[in-house]
């Protein structure tokens, strides 16, 4: 809660925070969102539950558990996702047109939440990073590198593309949310200096962990889905909101 205070205050520019401290409390604040939003959310659903109306189950995965742009957009406020891809994704090209539909629609999501400025940087930040994002997940997909996949040379290099991933989605957020466009150039600023390349080194690494980390969740839970399968008849859904449940007889 006072991460958030802060945060939308402005009190950090009068405090002097240093570039460690802004960057605890981006970390903070995001998870103050995720908290405030997954009870709002909940109690809703809740109540349509009693109601007999099933609603979508909007945070499938928590904001800070996800290491790209594709996994926010899909696990975070997953019944907009719903209505994005129903109403503006599809109806604009599907998956032949991606490219050009993220722009589209990142800009429509930040002027949906309000018509601010640092929205529409935060959303310019994210799409900077989209389009590489997509390429590499391209390039992922190809026949020559699924050889490569099994290797502990293709897990490392994906925690490194997803520890830059989770470092622009940070810088994304820090700059839409916490210190706004004026607030960029002091920012910088200070990571120029020793400290605050100690800060950048010693998050980078703590990124690289939690990426191994959401790795492993990711494969034990896969594993737990095909060991549940493979006992038959059992009923699993998914944690992805766009992915239904699945019976194996």
């Amino acid at each position: 809660v006072h991460a958030d205070a802060m945060a939308s205050s402005g009190v950090w520019r009068a405090a002097g925070f240093s570039v460690s401290e802004l960057g605890v409390t981006t970390f903070w604040m995001l998870n103050f969102l995720c908290l405030k939003f997954l009870v709002i959310w909940r109690l809703s659903r809740g109540w349509a539950l009693l109601d007999g109306v099933e609603s979508p189950e909007n945070v499938a995965r928590h904001l800070l558990h996800n290491y790209d742009v594709e996994g926010v957009r899909k696990h975070w406020h997953a019944s907009l996702n719903r209505w994005l891809v129903r109403y503006m994704y599809i109806p604009m090209g599907g998956s032949k047109l991606k490219p050009a539909n993220v722009w589209v629609i990142l800009v429509f999501v930040a002027l949906w939440h309000e018509l601010d400025p640092r929205l529409l940087v935060w959303a310019w930040i994210s799409l900077l990073f989209a389009g590489p994002e997509m390429f590499a997940k391209w390039i992922a997909r190809c026949p020559a590198v699924r050889p490569w996949r099994d290797s502990w040379q293709y897990r490392h290099t994906c925690a490194v593309a997803a520890t830059f991933t989770i470092a622009v989605m940070m810088a994304a957020n820090l700059v839409g949310f916490v210190l706004g466009i004026d607030g960029v150039h002091a920012f910088v600023f200070q990571l120029a200096s020793p400290s605050g390349a100690v800060f950048v080194a010693a998050t980078l690494l703590c990124f690289f962990s939690a990426s191994q980390v959401m790795f492993e969740i990711q494969i034990g839970y896969d594993r737990s889905v095909a060991k549940a399968v493979a006992q038959g008849d059992v009923a699993v859904r998914y944690p992805d909101p766009e992915a239904r449940s699945i019976k194996h007889t």
